[in-house]
């Protein structure tokens, strides 16, 4: 019998580290089970032991770097960040944070999302503005305010450009990961690169790339934030992430973007319930009756599929190629 380092082909080797880098990068990045920080995130009690600016020095940044104890859990760092009275303000659209969270998993697992776990909370107004004075409610009937509680990663930093031309070219996974990131960046048209919004992970090798503010896309105004992710910056993309977006359909999208969050009014406070019909395809933000419900319009999932179709049109027309899977994690010019 062979020995077993002779029945592994250099490619099939070279597979196996990639998939020991993204695993690590998993680990590394977000510590706990995605499905398990969903559920604490969007279910259990909050509680903020501590939250301060995240960002001081940056001009106007109303988000906050929060400790946040979940059903009595010790506190988990998180990011929060209040919407606007009626929440749906430029550069504060919370629905657009968890739309394209809910995007992503239409194309990648849970060990490759370039958006970490989003979710949309009501919170207390009285606990909210223990750490945000002047904050004001989301909507008229209820004492709370809508904010945006994303997961914070770990082991990241933030550079100028997570994308290197260089790195691109000579680590597999590495490019693996910024390509998924910017299939997203462009179905969604986002166009807000400022500092800060990408963050690269530290890993030497096969470092995972993650996008955190969604503010500023899909049906957003045009800005000067900075456009560069608009567009595709790559020209090649994994063969398994292109398949799966060949299943992409408009009554899909439809389905998971059209209705993304849904509240019930009780007294003077909003609870969550099951999401239920589209109360109005043409409203991001719906309230009929006690019903309150966010999702993205008819109109912003046409323009998602446009989006889409456009980018499999040019991988169709060789001008974006697709790496296999075991290719992609071999040394390419």
């Amino acid at each position: 019998m062979q020995p077993l380092r002779r029945l592994i082909s250099p490619i099939t080797a070279a597979l196996l580290l990639a998939l020991v880098a993204t695993a690590a990068a998993q680990d590394a990045n977000i510590r706990q089970p995605v499905a398990d920080l969903e559920q604490l995130l969007a279910a259990e009690p909050l509680v903020i032991a501590q939250a301060e600016i995240s960002r001081p020095k940056a001009k106007g940044d109303i988000t906050l770097r929060a400790e946040v104890s979940f059903g009595g859990a010790p506190p988990l760092r998180v990011k929060l960040r209040k919407a606007d009275p009626g929440a749906d303000t430029f550069n504060n659209v919370p629905r657009y944070d968890l739309a394209a969270y809910a995007l992503q998993k239409l194309f990648l697992d849970p060990a490759e999302y370039v958006v970490p776990p989003t979710t949309l909370r009501m919170v207390p107004l009285a606990d909210f503005a223990n750490y945000s004075p002047g904050v004001a409610r989301t909507f008229s009937a209820a004492d709370q305010v809508l904010a945006v509680v994303q997961y914070w990663l770990n082991d990241i930093k933030v550079v100028a450009d997570v994308y290197s031309p260089a790195r691109f070219a000579t680590d597999p996974v590495y490019a693996r990961h910024i390509g998924q990131l910017n299939v997203l960046t462009y179905l969604i048209r986002h166009r807000d690169s400022n500092l800060g919004n990408f963050l690269l992970g530290n890993a030497d090798a096969g470092a995972r790339v993650f996008s955190i503010d969604h503010g500023v896309a899909f049906a957003s105004d045009d800005s000067d934030r900075g456009e560069m992710w608009k567009n595709m910056r790559v020209n090649r993309l994994p063969a398994d992430t292109v398949e799966r977006l060949r299943l992409v359909t408009p009554q899909l999208l439809a389905e998971r973007l059209g209705v993304l969050a849904q509240w019930q009014l009780d007294g003077r406070s909003y609870v969550p319930v099951a999401s239920g019909k589209n109360l109005s395809e043409h409203r991001g933000v719906r309230r009929t009756g006690n019903d309150l419900q966010m999702g993205l319009t008819k109109s912003e999932i046409r323009d998602v599929h446009r989006q889409l179709t456009r980018l499999l049109e040019r991988v169709d027309r060789g001008e974006i190629t697709v790496v296999p899977v075991a290719a992609a994690t071999t040394t390419s010019p």
